[in-house]
């Protein structure tokens, strides 16, 4: 009888424990980490990330001129800063799997985003996520991996502006 009460308990815990790992992350958690390549097959991670001010745009193709206007806006502040640094995270479920990988590199290669553009080709960081398809998801993470910013919004300058000066304050805080 105790043993059955104690399958039960664990079973309990089990499921309450991974029902509440698949909450999307909010404003205050530590961001999931992740380890993506870029387009030329250099590794990029978050782990190693820390002590700068990370931007995560995170997009699809169907959105990538949407994704764009907050980079190249982004670079247009702080392409000199090197306490921040922003990346593209790319969901390439959508991808026909008839195309080969390399060609997407290539042709992220020969016309490159306004930022570093990572390829999650499993769409593993946007489940980690929980990113929305339709639109550009924002993430700002400070220099201690918190996330200190989120939305999910098409580029527009207040929104902007909105997102620079939490940039600028966190940039006050990096030693």
């Amino acid at each position: 009888m105790k043993l059955r009460v104690y399958i039960v308990l664990l079973f309990l815990f089990i499921s309450v424990a991974s029902f509440a790992a698949d909450d999307p992350p909010k404003v205050g958690d530590d961001a999931p980490l992740w380890t993506l390549q870029d387009a030329k097959e250099k590794e990029h991670s978050l782990k190693k990330l820390k002590g700068k001010v990370v931007f995560l745009i995170l997009g699809n193709r169907k959105i990538r001129k949407e994704d764009d206007k907050w980079a190249e806006a982004f670079q247009k502040d702080f392409k000199n800063n090197k306490l921040v640094t922003a990346f593209i995270i790319g969901d390439l479920r959508s991808v026909p799997g008839f195309v080969p990988k390399r060609f997407v590199r290539f042709q992220l290669n020969r016309k490159p985003p306004p930022v570093k553009f990572l390829l999650d080709w499993k769409g593993e960081v946007h489940k980690k996520y929980h990113t929305e398809k339709k639109k550009p998801n924002l993430f700002l993470i400070s220099s201690k991996g918190k996330i200190i910013y989120h939305r999910k919004t098409n580029f527009k300058p207040e929104i902007y502006g909105e997102l620079k000066k939490h940039i600028d304050a966190e940039l006050k805080k990096v030693p």
